[in-house]
């Protein structure tokens, strides 16, 4: 799906194999609205069943897509597994020289989100993607969110939290940092997890975790001290980590909280859910008391541009 506009998004399979049918329906809907798109269509890869291609043909996609100057967002179709084959691949030293592009998606968009993070400075949106069975699932709010910064509106994003600690809870800024948190925790160590995050205010989210391997992760961001100088951390939805008649996914995160030595709110609109709110990863947010607010800054509009 070829497009001739200067300025469009480019719809990439980076992760997990999906359902063709549910991608062509939503790219027909996104046209109708005016969204210019380009799709690179991948074939298959008969001799592992858990990506959307090869790894050098999902390389080639990805590498294709940032290098392409007429490119100015990269949206992934779904999640999955694959993106952390790719890492490793990826020209850095090309990309260093463009201009930045916005990467959107979430669960393991994740990875992709950090490196580009981390090796260039790049700002990415955690949010909605097309080929999943939670788009629009339970109202548009937050794909409308999202489409606004696309089409080149400022949109002021505030959603209520719940602060998990005691007292009162304190008001923090800086810039955004998160995602799923198994994926984050596995790039802990790598050259795709920044040095540092002091500063930040994290968020975590996940789906079908054990509360135990939760707790494992915990353990791991604070014993290799990636939670040094951490401001705050919003914890969102843990889809499938209850076990019954053992632990709620209240009472997950009230033990998370309990265990971390910072700010810890809830919020129950974005992760592996619908609503999933757009998040940014670098733009600043604003944490004050039971609220968070982000302003999204579109670097493009691509609507009616």
């Amino acid at each position: 799906m070829p497009h001739k506009d200067q300025n469009h998004i480019r719809i990439i399979s980076p992760a997990g194999r999906f359902q063709a049918e549910l991608l062509d329906a939503r790219l027909k809907e996104l046209e109708a609205i005016g969204l210019p798109l380009s799709y690179h269509k991948l074939s298959p890869d008969p001799s592992w069943p858990f990506t959307a291609g090869s790894r050098l043909d999902r390389l080639e996609q990805l590498q294709s897509a940032l290098l392409a100057p007429d490119v100015r967002y990269l949206m992934s179709v779904r999640g999955g597994y694959g993106v952390s084959d790719l890492l490793d691949g990826i020209n850095w030293d090309q990309c260093r020289a463009i201009r930045p592009k916005a990467v959107i998606g979430f669960s393991d968009i994740s990875a992709l989100h950090s490196a580009f993070y981390t090796k260039l400075g790049w700002n990415s949106i955690h949010g909605p993607m097309p080929a999943t069975e939670l788009w629009r699932k339970h109202g548009d709010d937050d794909v409308r969110a999202l489409l606004d910064l696309l089409s080149g509106q400022r949109r002021d994003v505030e959603l209520p939290l719940l602060y998990e600690g005691k007292g009162l809870p304190p008001r923090v800024q800086g810039p955004a940092y998160g995602g799923c948190l198994s994926v984050l925790t596995n790039l802990i160590g790598t050259p795709y997890f920044p040095k540092t995050l002091e500063g930040h205010i994290l968020y975590w989210e996940d789906i079908a975790e054990h509360p135990a391997r939760i707790m494992r992760f915990m353990n791991q961001w604070i014993q290799s001290g990636a939670l040094k100088g951490v401001r705050g951390l919003i914890l969102g939805r843990f889809v499938g980590s209850e076990v019954e008649g053992m632990c709620t996914e209240a009472h997950m995160r009230e033990t998370l909280a309990q265990r971390l030595n910072i700010p810890v709110w809830f919020c129950p609109l974005f992760g592996h859910c619908s609503p999933n709110w757009p998040l940014p990863v670098g733009w600043p947010v604003d944490v004050d008391g039971d609220r968070l607010r982000w302003t999204m800054e579109p670097q493009i509009g691509l609507i009616n541009s």
